[in-house]
């Protein structure tokens, strides 16, 4: 069993309009129109600092906000879209376990499933907590700084911020019971933004019943219909898929929340817990509301948790 025990944001407080940074991005004005006015894209967050800073701020938070005790700590995953974050061999997490009195730590980073990658951690530190002592805890920490063209947007979808959040499991609560997971791979879209305009028209067309599949595979594990769910915590890839996901599952286009994609753009695998943060701070969920996550990871995975909210810090 797996709690998720507390959450941590942090999003940068200088977020130019898309517009101001057009310059970014391989799109003409028109292009950015759309983005503005048809997906409902506005602000763009821009840390200016390294990645590294972001990552040891974020998790400074989480154990601050926590109140955790360092010690009980026993793995730290950074989990990242970012193919290649720092040199290889750089012990970036290794620093920063040291800095926040990590020591019993131990500490890795997933990147394989892209936005993905944090939701597919849940079933890694799950297993990973399973062979601890009682009591013993691990922190993953998601976040990306768009410091290529490439990381910055994707093609006629969506502009990408630079944000992190970073949360605390453990085997056992108070927190919030994860209820269920679903993770489906499309391999054959391995090649990602690169793949050739075949496999990219499956994509886009397959898209939509491929995030409403796996919502209600993750329902069907969880044991909770669709009229259950408190709201479900969306990817903010943009406002106009999810509004055709929604018609597609015929779920009022209000049960997903989306207030953050104007303010923050798509901060890659961040997003979902951004949502999740932004809710707890505005004192949205009541305990034993069920709530789902809701990713997609280019490469191609599709991801949806369930979890049931539970007792968090005060």
């Amino acid at each position: 069993m797996l709690f998720l025990t507390a959450v941590a944001d942090l999003v940068p407080d200088h977020r130019p309009t898309l517009f101001e940074l057009a310059e970014r991005y391989p799109m003409s004005g028109a292009e950015l129109t759309v983005m503005h006015r048809v997906f409902g894209l506005d602000r763009v967050p821009v840390w200016e600092s390294g990645i590294e800073d972001l990552l040891e701020s974020t998790v400074r938070r989480l154990l601050d906000r926590s109140g955790i005790d360092p010690s009980v700590v026993r793995w730290l995953v950074f989990a990242h879209t970012s193919t290649q974050a720092v040199p290889a061999g750089d012990a970036l997490l290794v620093r920063i376990c040291r800095r926040l009195g990590l020591n019993r730590a131990q500490s890795f980073g997933m990147t394989t499933n892209n936005c993905a990658s944090a939701m597919s951690a849940m079933g890694v530190v799950e297993r990973l907590l399973a062979t601890e002592a009682p009591g013993d805890t691990a922190i993953v920490v998601t976040g990306d700084v768009a410091f290529t063209q490439e990381l910055r947007s994707i093609a006629g979808t969506t502009i990408i911020g630079d944000a992190a959040a970073a949360c605390l499991y453990a085997a056992e609560g108070p927190g919030h019971r994860v209820l269920g997971f679903v993770q489906q791979v499309y391999g054959q879209h391995s090649a990602c933004i690169w793949q050739d305009e075949e496999h990219n028209a499956e994509f886009q067309a397959e898209y939509v019943p491929r995030v409403v599949a796996v919502m209600q595979a993750a329902l069907d594990d969880a044991g909770v219909e669709w009229g259950q769910l408190r709201q479900v915590l969306p990817h903010n890839i943009n406002q106009f898929s999810w509004r055709l996901v929604a018609e597609r599952a015929g779920v009022p286009y209000d049960l997903i929340h989306l207030d953050q994609v104007p303010r923050t753009a798509h901060c890659l695998g961040a997003d979902v817990f951004l949502n999740l943060a932004q809710g707890e701070a505005e004192e949205r969920f009541r305990e034993g509301d069920r709530l789902m996550l809701v990713t997609v990871g280019l490469g191609a995975v599709f991801a949806a948790t369930v979890i049931e909210y539970g007792k968090v810090p005060s």
